[in-house]
């Protein structure tokens, strides 16, 4: 599993279909999302985002991405008012029984963000991603799994269960689509996945986590001197690839623990540690409270 996939896989987000409908007649929906993500996909017509104290139109085949959760509208018109989500099922049945060309057909999705530590990555998307029909090429991957999403849009036997899979492949497009055209020339994890030296030394890090690291076999692996993985790695990532490692081995154990109550002797011959000792140690250096106190304690990671 490359990188990217394995921190979107790693991130456990749920996904969840709040609408999934063609609108006949002047709407207008409230989405409160202070915790959670999303996404809105027009397949049909047009419509409005308000958010911030900002009104973008929205046209058909355009997404917007929330990344971090705040409050905002999808509304026909700009001045339109909005019902909150949850009301929703009551606009299903007021408009069941239109007939004609609807003015707006969407799909919207919320993402469940567990609350556990989620990858520094997350913290350098934007508040939103608004990706435009006209910036995705015909044969592009993105226009491929909009077209399958609004084939599903009115189907029914078995389309929730395809949209679910069919969104989680539109999120990491959609990432995938803004690491591409946002390249970043500030330390971090978009300067990194640029970075194809730093990208195949965290990839062989993140492969083997338990092996026995130093840096130089981890240079040699990568095919460049010490002291350019070295100086490079800080530069990019802001820490040593031995820091990383260790940071690593112990977020890998945190979710053996919390995902598959893995035991700490378990967890530390996985990732590499010799002892249950010695990775509680380390765990502890970190985070500052011992892995028991997990259940107990939120504990925050350490970029």
């Amino acid at each position: 599993m490359d990188l990217l996939s394995e921190i979107l896989t790693a991130a456990a987000w749920k996904t969840d279909i709040l609408a999934r409908r063609s609108m006949y007649q002047a709407w207008g929906l409230r989405f409160p999302c202070e915790k959670s993500g999303g996404f809105h996909l027009l397949s049909q017509g047009s419509c409005f985002v308000r958010f911030q104290g900002k009104c973008i139109p929205l046209e058909k085949g355009d997404i917007l991405f929330i990344a971090k959760g705040f409050n905002h509208e999808l509304v026909s018109s700009p001045n339109q008012r909005a019902m909150d989500i949850n009301k929703f099922k009551e606009v299903l049945a007021k408009d069941s029984k239109f007939s004609g060309a609807p003015i707006t057909t969407f799909v919207s999705v919320r993402y469940e963000v567990p609350e556990t530590t989620q990858h520094p990555f997350f913290l350098e998307l934007p508040d939103h991603i608004l990706i435009r029909s006209g910036e995705i090429p015909p044969h592009h991957p993105l226009h491929t799994t909009l077209i399958l999403i609004s084939q599903e849009v009115d189907l029914e036997l078995g389309s929730d269960l395809i949209l679910q899979r069919l969104t989680d492949i539109l999120l990491y497009y959609v990432i995938r689509h803004w690491l591409e055209t946002h390249p970043s020339l500030s330390p971090g994890w978009r300067s990194a996945f640029k970075d194809e030296k730093i990208l195949a030394a965290l990839g062989a890090l993140h492969k083997r986590p338990a092996y026995s690291w130093t840096l130089e076999n981890l240079a040699r692996d990568v095919g460049i001197s010490r002291a350019s993985l070295a100086n490079r790695f800080r530069e990019v990532l802001g820490c040593t690839p031995m820091d990383y490692l260790a940071r690593l081995r112990i977020e890998k154990g945190r979710s053996l623990i919390q995902d598959q109550g893995a035991t700490l002797e378990e967890v530390a011959r996985i990732v590499g540690y010799s002892s249950a000792f010695a990775f509680s140690k380390a765990f502890k250096r970190i985070h500052g409270v011992s892995p028991r106190k997990e259940d107990s304690q939120k504990v925050r990671y350490v970029s």
